[in-house]
């Protein structure tokens, strides 16, 4: 009978060392870890390959339904299409991610676990798979928050934060209540630098310059009913969330607060320069946060806009040196989520 105990010690002790083999690839910037993300990515989403995915929209999201429709007409619109895009982003973003915290040494090495991590928790839900607005939107994020910290230390900081404007004017037209992340940029550079009213004006411009683009296109093209569409978003506070929605976000909740409570422990040891881009992170995902009030009749999906920031933070939790073991439990628990939410779960 004390068999079964010691083989059971010894089956976990074992895949807890292949989970730090994995960390371990990640941390160290291995050559091949580019291909295992992709392949990574790939395994996590293999349920969705032969499901019926689609992408809806809200008619206010009139930019997101022109650019469905013109690659669904190229590419296809079956379900091995939102599937090979979905990965294809998801890598893509997470790599793109991983680069800004190389960039800006938000981390004590070079590594790629914020794009380990960025791809585990858009795979928790089934939601986070479909392409939507909220995945494209991503892009758009991860750039604005590059431009964010340039301004911090960039020489010609007046076409930075021009083109920060520029980011956030699209990302408004791309879903009106993205308008959230102008008031988070506007605090992010008041905090990264000092602010004057003359780079006020070149960001206010970068703001308008897509809208005005927009507008204008669609009085040439004589579609202006697009315009009335894109700026009156359908709003709805009412929701309910299923039972694996609510676990899933309790779950990235549990390990925010946790990662939040390592980051401040850290920040003692941090370049004030650091410590501020850090603050602008966890300012980020407040805001994202914001940004999907009303959305709720969209689904699950719309909580993809926090993926971003709650990466970065996440990341935290491998770096955790005592007790060592628990890197390895953490990602264990976010590969059983995914196993859970979207094969055993309704």
């Amino acid at each position: 009978m004390g068999i079964f105990p010691i083989f059971a010690l010894e089956k976990k002790q074992r895949s807890l060392q292949i989970l730090n083999t994995v960390l371990k690839l990640f941390r160290n910037q291995n050559p091949y870890a580019v291909l295992i993300l992709f392949i990574t990515a790939a395994l996590l989403k293999l349920p969705f390959f032969t499901t019926e995915l689609s992408s809806s929209t809200l008619d206010h999201q009139v930019l997101w339904q022109l650019m469905l429709k013109k690659s669904s007409s190229i590419l296809g619109s079956g379900s091995y299409f939102y599937y090979l895009i979905s990965v294809i982003n998801i890598t893509l973003q997470g790599l793109l991610l991983n680069y800004v915290c190389n960039e800006f040494h938000l981390f004590s090495e070079r590594t790629y676990l914020p794009a380990y991590t960025y791809i585990l928790i858009t795979s928790l839900l089934p939601e986070w798979t479909n392409l939507s607005v909220e995945m494209m939107n991503n892009w758009l994020i991860i750039i604005m928050l590059n431009l964010v910290f340039h301004t911090y230390s960039d020489i010609n900081v007046r076409k930075v934060l021009f083109n920060v404007g520029f980011v956030l004017g699209l990302l408004t037209i791309f879903n009106l209540p993205n308008f959230w992340f102008l008031f988070y940029a506007v605090i992010a550079i008041a905090i990264l630098r000092a602010y004057q009213p003359a780079e006020w004006m070149v960001t206010l411009l970068g703001v308008a310059t897509p809208v005005y683009l927009f507008i204008g296109l669609a009085y040439l093209t004589d579609s202006m009913y697009m315009v009335s569409k894109a700026f009156s978003p359908d709003l709805d506070l009412y929701f309910i969330l299923e039972q694996k929605v609510v676990m899933a976000l309790s779950l990235l909740a549990l390990m925010l607060l946790i990662s939040i409570i390592l980051l401040s422990r850290q920040m003692d040891r941090m370049l004030f320069q650091i410590k501020k881009m850090w603050w602008v992170s966890l300012l980020l995902l407040v805001f994202a946060m914001c940004s999907t009030l009303g959305l709720y009749k969209m689904g699950t999906q719309i909580w993809h806009v926090i993926m971003v920031p709650m990466a970065l933070m996440l990341t935290q939790l491998w770096y955790i040196k005592k007790p060592r073991w628990m890197p390895e439990l953490f990602n264990l628990i976010l590969i059983a989520g995914i196993v859970a939410f979207n094969l055993i779960l309704p």
